[in-house]
């Protein structure tokens, strides 16, 4: 009998429990779109700026459902010297496989030789002004000092003797508050098709939070292309290079927003088709859009394997 009172009591604690979960109910079909804005100001190169809408969630994804969005205002001020410069709007058609695709940048207009040479500066700020469809869109970013890398070298990975993994040291300033993002092109002595470019490993932006002011030797992962599919064989290898590659490392000093970007834009990229993930709310440092406006102090470092 007592038992069985102690069955009924879990029984009823279980039907209190299930009653008290609330339901949660999430428009996946929601045809509001928002502006999506990537901007770039690099030390010693022009601004440029991506201008979208955002896709539905059923919406097919490709480069055919990309909405750029055309003629928008859109201007950079160099928040130190109050010079502006206005973006042109340029159209431009590529050649993927067999199929043609047109994509939309706006960029300073090469006729002029004014806007040509307006080029981020290191230490300076850079204030993004976007009109579109009667909204105003604003953000600013900064162009850090930061450090480069003290050196860098290659070692083999032991048992793969095609495979090298890439190593640096990096002295961190004595301030809090710096970040970085590690970008990787690799020049193949055995070339496979894919294109060369500047891609990220999984993770592509560090900060001192934890490492100020420190010698720090890293293992400099390489980069690869998020959309491919990859076998268990290739998925052991990635983040290594090849026997015989050229790698250039892109060693930029990123500011605090446009960290907070990149990492939340990495964690949710990570928690895609996990269950057990907690969604992740990428922090875009533009209000009222989605994206960055992102200032980068790049360095890049080249190095060849003559390991034997």
């Amino acid at each position: 009998m007592q038992k069985t009172g102690r069955l009924l009591c879990l029984i009823l604690l279980l039907s209190v429990l299930i009653a008290c979960e609330k339901e949660v109910h999430i428009n996946l079909t929601s045809k509001d779109k928002l502006v999506v804005i990537e901007g770039t100001i690099e030390s010693n190169q022009q601004p440029y700026v991506y201008l979208t809408n955002s896709i539905g969630f059923f919406d097919k994804i490709d480069l055919n459902s990309v909405g750029y969005i055309k003629n928008a205002i859109i201007t950079v001020e160099d928040l130190n010297t109050h010079t502006t410069v206005q973006l042109k709007e340029y159209s431009v058609d590529t050649i993927i496989g067999s199929k043609t695709f047109s994509f939309t940048i706006y960029a300073p207009d090469v006729n002029d030789p004014v806007a040509f040479n307006f080029k981020g500066q290191v230490d300076h700020s850079y204030k993004l002004t976007v009109v579109s469809g009667g909204k105003t869109y604003e953000s600013v970013t900064r162009i850090p000092t930061g450090n480069g890398l003290d050196s860098l070298w290659i070692e083999k990975v032991p048992n793969r003797d095609t495979f090298r993994t890439l190593h640096a040291i990096y002295v961190d300033p004595d301030t809090f508050g710096n970040s970085v993002r590690v970008q990787t092109l690799v020049n193949q002595v055995y070339k496979s098709g894919e294109p060369e470019i500047y891609q990220t490993a999984f993770s592509s932006v560090y900060n001192d939070d934890i490492v100020n002011g420190v010698k720090l030797p890293i293992t400099i992962d390489i980069g690869y292309d998020k959309t491919k599919e990859y076998s268990q064989a290739e998925f052991q290898t990635l983040g290594f290079m090849k026997k015989g590659d050229t790698v250039t490392v892109k060693w930029s000093a990123i500011d605090k927003k446009v960290f907070k970007f990149w990492e939340t834009m990495t964690y949710s990229q990570g928690s895609i088709g996990n269950p057990f993930a907690s969604p992740t709310k990428i922090q875009s440092n533009i209000p009222g859009a989605l994206g960055v406006w992102a200032g980068y102090n790049a360095r890049f470092y080249t190095i060849v394997d003559t390991l034997q």
